[in-house]
């Protein structure tokens, strides 16, 4: 299959600016203020059917330019564009029984989406890949170079970016820190082959559309054209990814998810110690996780291969590097 190349302007990936839209961040939370009535979330397990519903009804109902994918036309211009099964398009395989289809599933519980409760949901993230890609795997705490546009069910479209964007996936909404590692980036640059004009070609960028119900979006938090409680659509290009360790201790910052609940702004050993002092800091944006005065990259050892030993010097089976105990 031919693969269409893409002229971009690459930042050098060792030293990347992460740029982040508004809309792509954690809501912020609304404030109390006086004559403002501030609605309880509803709860996940109301919600996560209601989502069900209406997203099962859109990938029975819609349908993907697959054909194109199959059999670029010469102006192709490698967009996914995503129409209803209806009048000519009668014949066509709807998303949900597409070869292209599929989804990653996250437990979401009731403190995800800011509730007092102890509901413990698993939710999916569904897909499609036009491309996978050609290049690197991406990890839900790297940096990747992307365009995109977010939509809702209905065709509504609340933000895109046309030209290249850096995200830092940690500081986005978790289905789409997460249903983009079903994708894989371009060939990688050649700083040796750079255009007259400062570009590079990027062939075989991965392309697809991301499905995301509203617990794993931004749920009860109405974002500019967003209504809350909504379900939405991310189409995505993966020109590039960057492996990322945030705080510079030497673990790579996936690794950092101590509870392995594919959320890393919720995993911070020296907490207690931190609360003392007003400051929360994540392990991965943290060089010293325990907090016992020793960085954590004293307190690992980085092996010849790239490889990770993490020593346990008391043997109470916590590593040194999460231990306060030990230094």
């Amino acid at each position: 299959m031919y693969l269409a190349a893409l002229k971009i302007r690459l930042m050098k990936l060792r030293s990347v600016i992460f740029i982040v839209s508004g809309v792509l961040l954690f809501a912020a939370c609304k404030k109390d203020d006086d004559g403002i009535v501030i609605v309880p979330p509803t709860d996940i397990s109301v919600i996560f059917e209601q989502d069900e519903q209406k997203m099962q009804e859109y990938f029975s109902t819609h349908f993907y330019n697959y054909e194109e994918f199959a059999n670029p036309p010469a102006d192709f211009d490698y967009k996914i564009v995503i129409d209803t099964i209806a009048g000519d398009n009668s014949d066509k395989i709807a998303l949900k029984d597409s070869e292209s289809f599929g989804f990653k599933t996250l437990t979401v519980k009731s403190e995800n989406v800011g509730i007092d409760g102890t509901e413990e949901i698993e939710h999916k993230v569904y897909y499609i890949i036009a491309r996978q890609g050609i290049g690197d795997a991406t990890t839900f705490a790297d940096s990747t170079y992307v365009r995109y546009q977010g939509e809702l069910l209905d065709g509504t479209i609340f933000d895109s970016s046309a030209a290249p964007i850096w995200f830092n996936l940690p500081g986005l909404v978790t289905g789409f820190s997460h249903g983009i590692t079903a994708l894989k980036s371009g060939s990688s640059y050649d700083p040796e082959n750079e255009n007259p004009d400062g570009t590079y070609d990027v062939d075989g960028y991965g392309i697809g559309a991301l499905f995301i119900p509203s617990a794993l979006g931004y749920y009860q938090n109405s974002q500019g054209s967003i209504p809350a409680y909504s379900p939405i659509i991310f189409k995505i290009d993966l020109l590039a990814v960057n492996p990322t360790d945030h705080d510079g201790d030497g673990i790579p910052s996936y690794m950092e998810d101590i509870d392995g609940n594919g959320r890393l702004n919720n995993d911070n050993t020296d907490e207690v110690e931190e609360a003392k002092a007003f400051t929360f800091v994540p392990n991965y944006l943290d060089p010293d996780d325990d907090g016992d005065g020793t960085p954590t990259i004293d307190e690992i050892e980085i092996n010849a291969d790239g490889s990770i030993t993490f020593p346990d010097a008391d043997g109470d089976g916590i590593p040194d590097y999460l231990d306060a105990d030990t230094k």
